[in-house]
């Protein structure tokens, strides 16, 4: 694979060139784009004034953000539960009719992906319908909070405020273990409707309620209706040092889509998100069989998922915070979730099926808990590190393709033939994890070398910091990539 080559720093004494002149080949529509007198706008505002802004940022986008992608997972996880309380026998699947269940999900996901990405850069049969339309409608939720993410937040933020709404996938599977376990106990007391349907009505009933509210209240800076016009010119002004360019819509760039099927890190990222979520895939669904092939019941395994939830959701936040302390060592959090991920694998997997171990393979599970942070961490590093609007979006599109072909992959990995423990699928889901793990490594030592080899040349020609953040910004702000920008620096 042949690498774009990153545009050469232009001599100390042709900083103030025509700005394209520095790599990119095409001009965006001008009104849609600050011009170079814009990058000083977050001066015209004192420090108290960003402060304020940024709280109210944070009361209106992060509640929301986190609700709604807890939600959606809740509702989309219910399958997982549901297997526990009967959905195979009461529906009559047999086989891997379980597996297709979750396949054909992710294969919705896949197929309206693209789609949904692009109109965001411009403006039993019964059974497998409804998983369809399930996974078409969320196909848009993760790419477009990522972008509303790098629309409202700098880069040194974009962590700690991704893995907030990102950490509720644990959170919540707190919440849906609750509402299963008080479903399911009911049920077993009471008779009526089965417990597995009562899930997905509850489940479902609230996913819809909840899309009114977020209707009113989501969007980039310049559609919501909680922002002052002045307020709105200085959410804009604030992430203009991002060097990546503003959220709004602009044309479409065949240049950068080539640049972004040329760029080392967005095969990283997309290999990150394919290999990270192929456990996903298959423990998503079959995660509760394989808990109760320990020695539990139903009933049981549904309250030993709520610790897994609280220590996935809690280590997502925690990294994220201390990414945010601690510069460029997001892929430390990372690699690490992926070594416990593997660990915990193996332990449920290779040892005994007997009784007596049956905590110590659930404490396997437990350290399973956390690998998420290397898929979600993963997220938040690509609106940091890839720059021109039209990129973002293919770079978006590309690792959330990962996501969906790893997920895929996973649910048929987990053989109707090896169940209940399906051994075979959690060494698979163990392999894949250890490989993700040198992928990060991979991605962090592409960055190291490309960033030094541009400090060097900045020292040669002897800009100041200060300069090369002014040419940065304003390359940005013309969505310049971060390959035609040689004042851009990846975080890791």
């Amino acid at each position: 694979m042949t690498s774009p080559t990153p545009a050469p720093l232009p001599k100390y004494e042709d900083k103030s060139q025509d700005l394209h002149d520095l790599g990119g080949d095409e001009k965006g529509p001008e009104p849609n784009l600050l011009d170079a007198s814009a990058v000083d706008a977050e001066k015209e505002f004192t420090v108290e004034e960003n402060r304020a802004l940024l709280k109210r940022i944070d009361w209106y986008l992060m509640p929301i953000m986190a609700m709604t992608y807890g939600i959606q997972y809740a509702d989309k996880q219910s399958i997982s539960n549901s297997t526990l309380f009967g959905i195979a026998d009461d529906t009559h699947l047999h086989g891997q009719q379980t597996a297709w269940l979750s396949t054909i999900f992710y294969l919705s996901y896949l197929v309206f992906e693209g789609p949904m990405n692009y109109i965001m850069q411009k403006v039993r049969l019964g059974l497998m319908v409804l998983r369809t339309l399930i996974g078409g409608f969320e196909s848009c939720i993760s790419p477009g909070f990522l972008m509303i993410v790098a629309s409202w937040y700098k880069r040194e933020e974009h962590g700690m405020r991704s893995m907030i709404w990102m950490a509720q996938n644990g959170f919540f599977a707190i919440f849906t273990g609750v509402v299963t376990y008080g479903i399911g106990v009911a049920t077993q007391n009471n008779g009526g409707i089965a417990a597995w349907r009562s899930i997905n009505l509850f489940l479902g009933g609230m996913t819809s309620a909840w899309a009114i509210v977020l209707f009113f209240l989501l969007g980039t800076p310049d559609e919501v209706r909680w922002l002052s016009p002045e307020q709105k010119k200085q959410a804009a002004a604030r992430i203009v040092s991002n060097q990546s360019g503003g959220g709004g819509q602009s044309e479409w760039k065949w240049s950068q889509v080539k640049e972004a099927f040329l760029d080392p890190q967005i095969y990283c990222y997309f290999l990150i998100s394919f290999l990270a979520d192929v456990p996903n895939g298959g423990y998503g669904i079959f995660g509760g069989i394989v808990t109760k092939s320990f020695g539990f019941t139903s009933l049981q395994v549904i309250l030993l998922n709520m610790p897994g939830g609280a220590m996935g959701g809690s280590f997502n936040v925690l990294s994220g915070y201390l990414a945010g302390k601690y510069k460029n060592t997001r892929t430390y959090y990372m690699a690490f979730s992926m070594i416990a991920g593997t660990a915990g694998l193996l332990v449920a997997a290779l040892l005994p099926q007997e009784h007596a171990y049956r905590w110590k393979k659930w404490g396997g599970l437990l350290c399973m808990s956390i690998y998420s942070t290397a898929v979600f961490m993963g997220w938040s590093m690509l609106p940091s590190n890839v720059a021109g609007r039209t990129k973002k979006s293919v770079a978006s599109t590309m690792s959330f393709v990962g996501y969906c072909v790893g997920n895929i992959v996973g649910s048929q990995l987990y053989q109707a033939k090896d169940a209940p423990l399906y051994r075979p699928g959690l060494i698979a889901s163990a392999i894949c994890f250890g490989l993700t793990f040198v992928v990060i490594f991979i991605l962090r030592f592409y960055y190291i070398y490309v960033n030094a080899k541009r400090d060097r040349q900045a020292r040669e020609l002897g800009l100041t910091v200060e300069e090369m953040e002014r040419l940065g910004k304003i390359n940005g702000e013309n969505d310049l990539t971060d390959i035609q920008n040689p004042y851009f620096r990846y975080s890791y």
